[in-house]
């Protein structure tokens, strides 16, 4: 084939195939794109539609508070039957109001009033005058139409509204979309739409349905196609004729630089290529003319190159040792040195410690294998006359294979190892590739050792130094963690607040060395009883706490019974040998949100119950009260 006929091949496989294979990817990608948009704007209209929702529902909040603090109406709902009804009706008949609903405390019966489409209720406990709850109240003044005609305003899309049947549609076409979203066909026209419920106080939740006409999507699918096509189209007569032009120019050119390739080819540096005009030819003879005068300087710059190489590598070996990832340090040591050194390959064993994992790069030839074995035996059993010295790289060979292995010392200098890197290529290893493998495990081990100190300093932030159990900063770190996590996900929260009885006397009998074996033996019971999720701390002094999340008052009551029976069990041994002592504590319980609403009321009221408990002889669990919710 000529060069002419290879040039068009070439032309055809690098612009007509890949133009061909990026159009169909592009109306592939334009489709997705459009769908995206379309998506992503229903996707946003369902986040408004839940806005508004919310705006709606704290509208409903004065209202419902209005009507919680009319007396007659709490009396008539307090009193039930057909008065809780009346009282009901007279709320519904105020100005504005479209649907309230009541449900006594204990019972499942929903007693409602005012028109079946309120949606957007505001709800509340209803407590009488002595602060016993009735029950939930529920509080609507937002009809489902005007909150579909609303929504369509600010969004653009059709909405819907149902619970059980249809409450409200701008469009007609509510009841079709599917219950995952996506496309579907209403009275011969094409919708596409999602649907979601809200979370309704008291009754069943209200589904809406947001969705679009999908002519328009189709039609911007189309034109972005269309203007794609056109695009492509032109590049391709553009390409076409570029290249008939340039093969013409090429093959004159050619034949001057294929006979200068041929000389350059045989080492022929001294004869320079012929170079006409000041084209891309051109420059190119000039480059060839100039590249035989760069060579030596070439060689001379890569020597230079591998010195500082070598030097850069000894500063990131420094830099390995300020690390606190020991896993990825020793994976980055092991790669350095197979690249600085031209290894076929190499590996981490795990040791001691568990503070790295195995891992393995490179060749995975059976030669490599077994050399790699070989110098992990010496280094850490020696060969018949000892083993190398700490830090000293190991050296076997097998299968013509050659390896390196050095262990890393555990941290802090202590005897055991940690681990153990290898590597092995097919060639013998240099005096200098050698000390530079041992520097950088070196490194990896300080880095090592940097990380459990670091470790160990973040441990001792978060605890007490006497009882182990977490401090009284880290109790609050955790105590509002578990409280956001108890309201996100509609839990019990428990607090439970212990006190040593007589701890004084204690310190004051026996010294405060034996008051600080109590609190130790009391720590280790808090632990011992306490789950995984629980979390321990001393509050000071001989307060502790624990805090119970997914567990309700009587659950938190039950644990605190367990702790005091366990500490009054104890036999505490008296320092001076002198025989045993014994020890009691009293509790105090809360929990959200039966008996506090949030971070200062949960530890008050637990406060509170545990000084009851002192008052009532002490030795005891005492429970918070329930608290009426906040106004």
């Amino acid at each position: 084939m000529s060069f002419r006929g290879r040039l068009r091949v070439f032309f055809t496989i690098i612009v007509i195939v890949p133009m061909v294979a990026v159009a169909a990817v592009l109306y592939r990608l334009t489709a997705d794109s459009e769908t995206g948009k379309a998506d992503a704007g229903i996707a946003a209209g369902l986040r408004t539609a839940f806005a508004v929702y919310d705006i709606a529902s704290k509208g409903a909040e004065p209202g419902l508070r209005a009507l919680a603090a009319d007396r007659s109406i709490v009396d008539g709902l307090a009193a039930g039957g057909p008065r809780a009804r009346a009282a009901l009706r007279r709320a519904a008949s105020r100005p504005g109001v479209v649907r309230v609903a009541f449900r006594a405390e204990g019972s499942r019966q929903i007693l409602t009033a005012g028109r079946d489409n309120g949606i957007a209720a505001a709800g509340a406990p209803l407590v009488d005058g002595r602060g016993r709850r009735l029950g939930t109240l529920a509080f609507s003044i937002t009809p489902a139409r005007f909150y579909a005609v609303q929504l369509r305003k600010l969004t653009g899309l059709q909405v819907g509204l149902s619970r059980g049947r249809l409450l409200a549609d701008t469009g007609g076409g509510a009841r079709r979309v599917p219950g995952g979203g996506g496309d579907f066909v209403f009275r011969g026209e094409d919708y596409r739409g999602r649907m979601d419920r809200f979370r309704e106080v008291l009754g069943p939740p209200v589904t809406i349905a947001v969705y679009d006409p999908a002519d328009e999507l189709t039609g911007s699918v189309g034109n972005s196609r269309l203007l794609i096509g056109a695009i492509i189209l032109a590049f391709l007569v553009l390409a076409l004729a570029s290249s008939v032009f340039v093969v013409r120019a090429l093959q004159d050119q050619i034949g001057r630089f294929l006979d200068a390739a041929r000389r350059l080819a045989k080492g022929d540096f001294k004869h320079p290529v012929p170079t006409h005009g000041g084209d891309e030819f051109a420059l190119l003879g000039r480059e060839f003319n100039s590249m035989s005068e760069q060579l030596e300087a070439k060689i001379e710059e890569l020597d230079r190159n591998r010195r500082e190489l070598e030097e850069t590598i000894r500063r990131v070996g420094a830099a390995f040792a300020s690390g606190l990832d020991p896993q990825g340090i020793v994976e980055l040591t092991l790669d350095t040195a197979i690249d600085a050194c031209d290894a076929d390959g190499g590996r981490a064993i795990p040791l001691a410690h568990g503070r790295i994992e195995a891992f393995q790069r490179g060749s995975d030839a059976a030669a490599t294998k077994a050399a790699l074995a070989a110098a992990e035996g010496v280094a850490l059993r020696g060969d018949g006359h000892g083993q190398p010295a700490p830090g000293q790289a190991a050296e076997a060979r097998s299968g013509g294979a050659h390896a390196l292995a050095v262990p890393i010392r555990a941290p802090h200098g202590g005897r055991e190892h940690v681990g153990l890197v290898s590597m092995a290529r097919g060639r013998e290893f240099g005096r200098e590739e050698r000390e530079l493998f041992e520097y950088l495990a070196g490194q990896a081990a300080v880095s090592i050792e940097n990380a459990d100190l670091h470790e160990t300093v973040q441990r001792q932030a978060v605890t007490d130094d006497l009882t182990g159990l977490s401090n009284v900063r880290e109790l609050h770190s955790a105590l509002d963690r578990e409280i956001e996590r108890s309201r996100r996900f509609t839990s019990s929260l428990g607090l439970v607040i212990l006190d040593i009885d007589n701890f004084k006397r204690v310190n004051d009998i026996f010294g405060h060395q034996q008051g600080d074996q109590v609190l130790v033996e009391v720590g280790r019971v808090l632990r011992a009883l306490s789950r995984d999720i629980d979390e321990p701390a001393r509050y000071g002094g001989e307060e502790l706490v624990v805090i119970t999340p997914e567990t309700d008052a009587g659950g938190a009551f039950q644990l605190a019974e367990r702790m005091r029976e366990t500490i009054e069990a104890l036999q505490i041994p008296r320092l001076d040998g002198q025989g045993e002592i014994q020890v009691t504590a009293s509790f105090g319980v809360a929990s959200l949100p039966e008996t506090a609403w949030d971070k200062s009321s949960l530890i008050a009221a637990a406060d509170v119950a545990l000084y009851r408990a002192k008052r009532s002889g002490k030795n005891r669990v005492e429970s918070a009260d329930s608290l009426a919710a906040p106004r």
